[in-house]
């Protein structure tokens, strides 16, 4: 079972699975497709994580993109010492982070791999050759931005007319810079981080800053991380595995859902009660989330103490009848370093999800991203920069103490990506998940892990669930949903609810008693393709 965001990654992972890839091959095959097909949301200039499950190991890789070695705490800062507004901010060389991705699926693939890993190239390099049809969500994408992207040498080409308008729906669109540098890469995967991309990567970013902000050096000594995934026991059922630190998406995700099964028992997706407890949790967990979770190369992290049965008690027990205000103190979990000060850094998402099981039951869930829509609007060598350092707080000090995700040399930028596997209590593979979306994946995905495991919902029924989320601010309840006839209800018990876009991009696959069921999120172009 295939399943990501848009139609030509499904069909290349299944390609690749067809030619005898397994899961990890798979993912990879349909993420180089992605930088091509959705440059707004990812692509060779960006990372990601990812958790797999292989031989009956899981593991979690950090592909996050680092901010380089002249980043300091006042990088997102004007020369009055004020934190930038980010519509500024994002589109600065300041936000461009050190690219994760290439070194993300390499190790990937070196670890767990089957095929040859040029072998995985194809599907992009031909798609990037022959061309593809420019969608219609990829065309009001770049409507959006007709006044900056054009301006880009390279990209004005590829997606815009010569009166600076988007090309229309169905335009083949034809990458040949983005194949060479595909090429390089299948070669030698190196060249991103040592050879000519790395030097041409370098010099966009300087030029672009109108200085030196970075050197070779800075992609040179790029690593991606391995971590034993973060894991915790959902209502004594099912164990949820997901990514540790940088992420806070896997701590908080699990979080949220170990404090609303002590305090739901709903089984009815009808019934109000889950959606205010939803609430509730998730107002919680995002508040010890905005305090403590970054960086644990540079800040103590509690996860276990966030995640222990004595503190979710604690926690669970300040859920009443009314409605907690915002925001929501953080608690003292075991293991905090009691030195920083909250943050919350919430900004808009430009992120893709990919989840896939083999015929061999081994499985990837994988986010990966360039931040905001379009990264940083710097373009190099067919693809664009992510602008992934906005994800840092931009103050970095507050009621005199430092901020946990301030920015700081060779630092990750906290992320909320929470790519999920799911077991069963014999360790069966039971459920993949994950989606794009920001700071609000978190209840994106816990959202859909509450549908599918409590409340017998498929796949497709779960993502099709109108979102809703309190990122530890005032709940929001997405536009032109069925759950907007709830906010009545929730007006009593104490929730102001406030109503927006809130366009996920969830990817889920579920094993039941006869195979997998999996779907893509209707909000985005994605297909799930199944044998």
């Amino acid at each position: 079972m295939v399943v990501t965001n848009n139609p030509w990654a499904s069909k290349a992972a299944q390609t690749i699975l067809d030619e005898g890839g397994n899961a990890i091959d798979a993912s990879i095959a349909a993420g180089l497709v992605l930088g091509l097909t959705e440059p707004q949301s990812s692509g060779l200039g960006g990372g990601g994580y990812a958790i797999t499950y292989q031989n009956h190991h899981t593991l979690a890789f950090d592909g996050r993109e680092i901010a380089p070695k002249s980043a300091n705490p006042s990088w997102l800062l004007d020369k009055d010492g004020k934190a930038l507004p980010f519509d500024i901010a994002y589109k600065t060389a300041h936000a461009i982070g050190v690219p994760g991705e290439v070194a993300l699926f390499y190790e990937m693939h070196k670890r767990q791999g089957r095929l040859p890993w040029s072998k995985l190239f194809d599907p992009a390099i031909q798609l990037a050759i022959q061309g593809y049809p420019l969608s219609p969500r990829l065309y009001g994408l770049l409507e959006s931005e007709k006044n900056s992207l054009p301006n880009l040498d390279g990209a004005r080409e590829l997606y815009y007319t010569s009166k600076n308008r988007p090309k229309p729906i169905g335009t083949i669109i034809k990458n040949p810079s983005y194949a060479k540098s595909l090429k390089r890469i299948a070669n030698n995967p190196d060249d991103f981080y040592h050879g000519e991309l790395a030097r041409d990567i370098v010099e966009a970013i300087n030029k672009k800053a109108n200085t030196k902000l970075y050197d070779l050096d800075d992609l040179a000594k790029y690593k991606v991380i391995t971590y034993r995934p973060v894991c915790s026991w959902y209502r004594d059922k099912y164990k949820i595995c997901s990514v540790p630190p940088s992420s806070s998406g896997g701590v908080t995700l699990e979080e949220l859902l170990l404090i609303y099964g002590n305090v739901s028992h709903v089984s009815d997706v009808q019934n109000p009660d889950w959606v205010y407890y939803f609430l509730e949790a998730s107002k919680l967990a995002f508040s010890d989330r905005n305090q403590y979770l970054a960086d644990p190369g540079f800040v103590k992290q509690p996860v276990s103490g966030l995640l222990d049965k004595n503190y979710i008690s604690k926690r669970s027990k300040l859920i009443t009848s009314k409605a907690l205000s915002v925001p929501t103190a953080p608690g003292v979990p075991e293991g905090i370093d009691k030195t920083y000060a909250p943050d919350q850094n919430n900004k808009k998402p430009g992120t893709t999800s990919i989840a896939i099981v083999d015929k061999d039951n081994n499985a990837v869930s994988m986010t990966v991203t360039i931040e905001n829509q379009f990264g940083s609007h710097a373009f190099v060598d067919g693809f664009l920069l992510n602008n992934e350092l906005t994800d840092f707080s931009f103050e970095s000090m507050k009621d005199g103490k430092p901020i946990a995700n301030r920015v700081e040399a060779k630092k990750r930028p906290r992320s909320s990506i929470a790519p999920v596997l799911v077991f069963d209590k014999n360790n069966n593979l039971t459920a993949v998940a994950g989606s794009p979306g920001g700071s609000q994946i978190i209840c994106y995905v816990a959202k859909s892990l509450i549908q599918m495991l409590d409340m017998g919902q498929n796949p497709l029924q779960a993502s099709n669930y109108g979102n809703l989320c309190a990122t530890n601010a005032l709940p929001t309840f997405e536009s032109g949903t069925d759950l907007l006839k709830l906010a009545p209800d929730m007006n009593k018990r104490g929730e102001e609810i406030k109503e927006r876009d809130l366009v996920s991009g969830e990817v889920n696959i579920l094993r039941t008693k006869t195979g997998w069921i999996g779907a893509a999120d209707k909000r985005r172009e994605g297909v799930a393709i199944g044998k």
